[in-house]
């Protein structure tokens, strides 16, 4: 991502936080970050794109964060997941990225209710399997309940929260509050043996919250396309040995999860930033189809 893109997306974000996403519009990002509408239309297609730029972005960063708090680490122990959880919180928090997402509940455009369906999709599906890690196949049939329990009841402690009290809300101990409450959920509703959540349903969900739907081809060009533009560069190192793990035909996943790190954190602060966080998603997404 160049500098006159990142230029966009942070103007936007800052005066859709400030006077509200319908209040702000296309002139203001223009006129705020002192660019052309043709500059602002060769990044984006509508204010709506920008927005979910925004929110995408950020959920790839805390995506990778995640998947990078567990290497090495025994995914079978609650404490990590607590962690992998407060790691989203806690950004959205520091991001600000709240009111935007607020914004979206509200909205009655589609695109944008779509586009945060999708979101809440891929929580819940990662959160499931995670589940699933933590307390076995036992549980599988109904993870998917599980995770929406804890999903809902977080999101609305939050919303409880800000609404209630000016007292910061300590995300961790809300996180892990859940936590001990599954310890007495799971195992109830493995008893009962029923399901509120259909087959059905679940299948939409998994379908909805494919994150990066890219076959392990078309990440191997994207992946070189991105190192042929590099000027040289330790980034350029890692990126170009990730090719060639994914050309492989048994690409070792170990391998892929302390390189993808490596690469991702070589462009913090650059203007490939974005376009690594968001190919670094893609290698993660690619790790857990794998496993």
């Amino acid at each position: 991502m160049n500098d006159r893109k990142k230029l966009v997306l942070q103007t936007a974000k800052q005066l859709f936080i400030e006077n509200g996403f319908q209040a702000t519009s296309i002139q203001d990002i223009l006129n705020e970050a002192h660019i052309s509408k043709g500059t602002f239309y060769n990044y984006f297609s509508s204010k709506n794109e920008c927005l979910m730029a925004i929110l995408r972005d950020a959920y790839y960063l805390s995506f990778l964060h995640r998947n990078e708090l567990a290497i090495g680490k025994d995914l079978s122990d609650p404490q990590v997941l607590s962690e992998q959880i407060h790691i989203r919180l806690s950004m959205n928090r520091e991001q600000n990225l709240l009111p935007l997402f607020e914004t979206v509940v509200h909205s009655s455009d589609e695109e944008l209710r779509e586009f945060l369906k999708q979101m809440h999709y891929r929580e819940l599906a990662w959160i499931a399997k995670r589940l699933v890690d933590i307390y076995g196949n036992e549980i599988k049939v109904y993870a998917f309940d599980c995770a929406s329990m804890m999903f809902g009841f977080i999101q609305h402690s939050l919303g409880i929260w800000k609404s209630s009290t000016v007292e910061p809300l300590d995300t961790k101990q809300l996180v892990n509050f859940m936590m001990q409450r599954m310890e007495v959920i799971v195992p109830d509703i493995i008893q009962q043996n029923t399901c509120f959540l259909s087959q059905d349903i679940v299948e939409r969900i998994l379908t909805g919250a494919e994150m990066y739907p890219v076959t392990q081809d078309v990440l191997v060009e994207k992946m070189q396309a991105f190192v042929d533009g590099l000027p040289k560069s330790i980034g350029k190192q890692y990126g170009q040995f990730l090719v060639e793990e994914l050309s492989s035909t048994s690409p070792r996943n170990y391998m892929l999860e302390s390189v993808v790190r490596s690469f991702r954190q070589a462009f913090e602060g650059s203007d490939f930033q974005l376009q690594a966080v968001e190919l670094s998603a893609a290698v993660w997404s690619f790790i857990h189809k794998t496993e």
